[in-house]
């Protein structure tokens, strides 16, 4: 779409004054249906995941302007990303590549942080995991003209993680939409994502994640604090921040209330 050409982020003020150079593009194009469909946990997926799944894989993925302005993203009729979403998924970038590096990201969406991430002056390289084939192959299309070495890898990231080395990336940037409401309650799919992140990221890596939870800001926090930081501190991170970041619905949002993000900041 034209808003994915159109993605740019800006330089996050610890960037400042960092060298910016630019190399080839790599862009390998896995085939998700033969991809080893085993989760992470060791347990086969049940019958009605397998499904659910290969029903997102194959869906038609919806762009285009909404009510109220802005760009979307929408799958099997769902939201997947709005435009006005772009401060966030700055913050997010910012902190999967702090330490610059290796940085992998899950979820492509609309592709606003992979500029992010892809503006970056210390990132070396950028691995992108995307289930729905449309959305992949608009990843595909973006990262041939990338200023990192781009690699886009087709499937669920239960199906393709166990592929990558233990502590091979230096920031993991996690925003895959949740495919039933299992998924989207709580830390839903991101939690079972927990370990993997611990295990895939160098000793003092960033980890970053979507998080949006209850119904006002003070719920999001505190179950944040009580819920969630235990869990990643259980997972093998070392210690876990948080910032805010203040981003504003469209009007007619239908999945977003509040007047700011909650930014998670995983220590390995």
């Amino acid at each position: 779409s034209s808003y994915l050409a159109q993605a740019q982020c800006p330089i996050h003020p610890r960037q400042v004054g960092m060298h910016q150079h630019s190399s080839h593009v790599q862009a390998d194009l896995q085939c998700a249906h033969e991809a080893c469909a085993v989760t992470t946990t060791g347990a086969e997926p049940s019958h009605q995941e397998l499904e659910q799944r290969e029903r997102w894989r194959a869906a038609k993925a919806h762009y285009g302007p909404l009510p109220g302005g802005g760009q979307g993203l929408s799958i099997l009729g769902k939201p997947v990303m709005e435009s006005w979403e772009a401060p966030y998924m700055a913050a997010l970038a910012a902190v999967a590549c702090g330490n610059g590096g290796r940085v992998l990201e899950v979820g492509f969406g609309l592709g606003i942080s992979a500029a992010c991430v892809d503006s970056h002056p210390a990132v070396e390289e950028h691995v992108i995991v995307e289930a729905n084939e449309e959305v992949l192959g608009q990843a595909a299309l973006w990262a041939d003209g990338t200023k990192r070495p781009t690699t886009v890898y087709g499937g669920f990231w239960q199906e393709l993680v166990k592929e990558f080395d233990d502590g091979s990336f230096s920031g993991v940037l996690f925003d895959a939409f949740p495919l039933d409401a299992e998924e989207a309650a709580g830390d839903g799919e991101v939690g079972a994502f927990f370990v993997e992140a611990a295990r895939l990221l160098q000793p003092r890596g960033c980890f970053a994640f979507y998080f949006d939870v209850g119904g006002s800001w003070i719920e999001c926090v505190t179950a944040f604090r009580r819920e969630t930081v235990p869990k990643l501190l259980q997972a093998g991170f070392s210690r876990v921040d948080e910032d805010q970041v203040e981003c504003k619905p469209r009007e007619g949002c239908v999945y977003f209330w509040k007047d700011r993000f909650l930014v998670p900041c995983a220590i390995r």
